[in-house]
């Protein structure tokens, strides 16, 4: 009987060592696939953080400054890209409404200054503020917001959000 039940394990052996190896194999191809998943996160992780200090390392900030009276230039206030990176895009208003009219300027380089006298003397005036919206290089948007309130000015930056625009749902004519 002993003899019997050896020769019945002996022929099952190879079909339960198949069996073992392909459970182990299905354990290791599971694990492989957990490693690489978080492999592939990690890999994104860093991707993300390098596309951040890209955008960072060339970030323009546009501000609001008071420009002195020089031999070539007649002062006042201006518009000084104070960032790391060109500012694109550029248009500022002395409103904050959707609707609101912004006059565009050309792009500003590093360091570089237009000259706004006379619109933000009148924001200033009327309370109003002044809304610089721009772009970088790499398209992110930013928006400062400048107040000047008892004579203390106030920046705020920020980057946008683009909001969608309205959609009519007026049926076509015809």
């Amino acid at each position: 009987m002993i003899l019997a039940t050896l020769f019945v394990l002996s022929d099952n052996l190879p079909s339960w060592i198949q069996a073992i190896s392909a459970a182990c194999i299905v354990a290791l191809t599971f694990l492989t696939l957990i490693v690489l998943r978080k492999y592939a996160a990690d890999t994104r992780t860093i991707a993300d953080a390098s596309a951040s200090q890209t955008e960072n390392s060339q970030m323009p900030f546009l501000a609001v400054v008071m420009r002195p009276e020089t031999h070539d230039s007649t002062g006042g206030w201006g518009i000084e890209n104070q960032g790391f990176g060109p500012a694109i895009d550029v248009s500022y208003s002395s409103s904050d409404q959707p609707d609101a009219a912004f006059t565009r300027v050309e792009p500003i380089a590093k360091g570089s200054i237009v000259a706004a006298h006379a619109d933000i003397a009148d924001a200033f005036a009327l309370k109003q503020r002044l809304v610089i919206r721009y772009e970088s290089l790499s398209g992110a948007k930013y928006c400062t917001t400048v107040t000047m309130t008892k004579n203390v000015m106030q920046t705020q930056f920020a980057k946008r959000r683009i909001q969608p625009r309205a959609v009519s749902s007026r049926p076509l004519p015809g």
